[in-house]
């Protein structure tokens, strides 16, 4: 899940550009990015534009989702020969593509157009199903927290949520991410760029999501992401709600500056969902 805009836009060579906007369940794919001999989205979609016969140049998406992360909003550009009517980019391109992927929206784009450009916001939402019993309808779309969390203060006709979490100092959490900061404590050790400031425009706890009192949804927009970034961010107001991690503990993992100084988790991939993408 990244989104640094580490080059500068490639001349195309090609005389019409593409922006389409995909939704998918990412479940069954190793991530957005191709990978030798594994199922990826761009391979899906290269692969439907083959069969139409779509000369074209390589597929840019603005936010390369990890394995098992999901997409509402994803944005893909690129470059092609000759120009298709809307209906051939939408219809006619879902026809070629695998059950799990679809195309939402087409527009027309300049030859060279390049999604990770200009990308203003982003919003990323993390689902949580909670409750003594899971639900298997969701199991492929939220992370499952089982009857070992619940509270002891657990009340008849509470919201179910609030029987395992602490909301309010989940949300006085929250607060405390928000803005301008060094986010290095927050992102997966794997992740070595030099810039790790980000800005967090907002982050919600949402109890009740959907209409359901089992599911609780938290929600990130920000400018740009690092990998695992929303995933920890999740994990650590998790724990927070739990009692394990003190809201007024943020700011020293925030300047700490250290992965290994923070104690929440990085939740499981199929919780999370790229939401919608804004530009300037």
């Amino acid at each position: 899940m990244t989104s640094t805009k580490t080059s500068e836009r490639t001349p195309s060579s090609f005389e019409h550009g593409v922006r389409l906007i995909l939704s998918y369940d990412g479940t069954d794919f190793v991530g957005w990015q191709h990978q030798p001999e594994q199922r990826t989205v761009q391979g899906e979609l290269d692969r439907a534009l083959d069969a139409m016969q779509v000369k074209r140049s390589r597929l840019r998406g603005c936010s390369r989702t990890d394995a098992g992360v999901h997409a509402l909003g994803q944005v893909v550009g690129f470059g092609c020969e000759r120009e298709l009517p809307e209906r051939a980019w939408t219809v006619g391109l879902n026809g070629h593509l695998p059950d799990d992927i679809s195309v939402r929206a087409y527009a027309p784009a300049a030859p060279d157009y390049d999604p990770r450009f200009d990308a203003h916001r982003k919003l990323y939402r993390y689902l949580v199903s909670i409750g003594d019993t899971r639900d298997p309808l969701l199991r492929r779309t939220t992370w499952y927290v089982g009857p070992r969390l619940a509270r002891r203060d657990r009340r008849p006709r509470r919201p179910i949520v609030e029987d395992f979490l602490d909301l309010d100092a989940m949300r006085d959490a929250a607060t405390r991410l928000h803005g301008t900061h060094d986010f290095q404590a927050f992102r997966a050790l794997s992740d070595e760029r030099e810039n790790t400031v980000r800005t967090i425009h907002r982050l919600d706890v949402i109890p009740g999501f959907g209409g359901r009192d089992d599911v609780l949804a938290i929600e990130v927009e920000g400018n740009a992401f690092l990998r695992n970034m929303v995933r920890i961010l999740a994990g650590t107001l998790m724990e927070v709600g739990r009692g394990k991690v003190e809201p007024n503990q943020l700011p020293t993992i925030l300047g700490s500056k250290d992965r290994r100084a923070n104690p929440g988790p990085t939740l499981p991939p199929q919780g999370l969902s790229l939401e919608w993408i804004r530009y300037t």
